[in-house]
């Protein structure tokens, strides 16, 4: 980590001394490379810089050579100058670009179409305005994606820190269910996009367990001093996507505290919402496929299936056996 200037984790510091040594054949100094760093308010010491470089040497052809009294570090095989793209590669990139689109509020997604950019930009031979056509030709399905996850792009930052340099974090986690604030210790792992929710995965002390927690939600946070080693645990269950094959027109009615909790956390699920006197409706085509009947299931007295017909029959026998079982207890 940095020791002043911008907050940036070591991976992301190693990737900016990595470009640096491969836009010179000619190489650079430890001292050279600090004092380009601190151009960039990256603040750190010729120590920290060399031992970044034996760490990058680990995996990359990192070489280095004596002249004059001096040692000068070079890495020219990773330079992206005399590039050629064929026009599969370049839909490719475009393909990526537009996709990343949907991540573009996060700050690791907008350095993503950010770096691919610069690669379309600072390559050779590159056709701009092809580019730019192909990018048009790719659109995300469903102009309806509900409301952007906010995220702290300093929360987020501190978490990469911590996982880089496995350290545990404390952080105040607001519980939507029980519309409280907990003080949670975690072991953070990775971070995971799960139906466009960035989360963080770890080991949770208050739990015992490893949990994924949105960043959205994180209210706070400090990086503690203390290190973990990561345990290996039971995959955690993931998070419902709705979608597949054979799909059918899915119609859902929210009443009561579950309308709130849909607006706001669930709306991205949906084809369309539409509020009415009755309730708020849900809207999607989606294969039926026992997680979704799950999810619906976790709304309790709170939803009620209108369409398809067979899984609004089905669901209501559930619910008049449930009544029968506990009227003969």
């Amino acid at each position: 980590m940095s020791e002043k200037g911008r907050d940036v984790s070591v991976s992301q510091r190693q990737i900016y001394i990595l470009s640096l040594l491969s836009e010179n054949p000619k190489g650079y100094r430890a001292e050279e490379i600090m004092e380009r760093l601190h151009r960039w308010d990256i603040d750190v010491t010729k120590r920290t810089i060399l031992r970044d470089i034996d760490e990058l040497s680990l995996n990359y052809g990192i070489g280095e050579e004596e002249r004059g009294g001096k040692t000068y570090y070079y890495a020219d095989k990773y330079t992206l100058k005399n590039v050629d793209f064929t026009i599969e590669d370049l839909a490719s990139l475009a393909f990526a670009k537009e996709m990343l689109k949907e991540y573009a509020h996060l700050d690791m997604g907008s350095h993503a179409i950010g770096l691919i950019n610069k690669i379309v930009e600072h390559s050779a031979s590159l056709n701009q305005l092809q580019f730019e056509k192909l990018c048009g030709h790719f659109q995300p399905a469903g102009g309806n994606v509900g409301a952007v996850d906010q995220v702290d792009s300093r929360i987020e930052k501190s978490i990469q820190n911590a996982i880089d340099s496995q350290n545990k974090i404390e952080m105040e986690y607001y519980s939507f269910s029980s519309d409280t604030c907990s003080r949670r210790i975690l072991h953070p792992y990775r971070l995971l996009l799960m139906d466009s929710y960035l989360c963080v995965e770890g080991f949770c002390e208050l739990r015992k367990t490893v949990r994924r927690f949105r960043l959205s939600r994180i209210r706070k946070i400090k990086v503690l001093d203390e290190h973990f080693t990561e345990q290996k645990e039971k995959e955690p269950e993931r998070l419902l996507k709705l979608s597949g094959d054979q799909e059918e027109e899915l119609e859902l009615v929210f009443t009561g505290d579950s309308i709130r909790y849909v607006k706001e956390y669930e709306a991205n699920r949906a084809r369309r919402l539409e509020e009415k006197q009755d309730g708020l409706h849900f809207y999607q085509n989606v294969a039926i496929a026992p997680d979704v009947i799950r999810w619906i299931r976790g709304f309790g007295p709170e939803v009620t299936v209108k369409k398809p017909e067979w899984l609004r029959k089905q669901l209501m026998e559930e619910a008049e056996d449930r009544i029968k079982f506990s009227d003969l207890g």
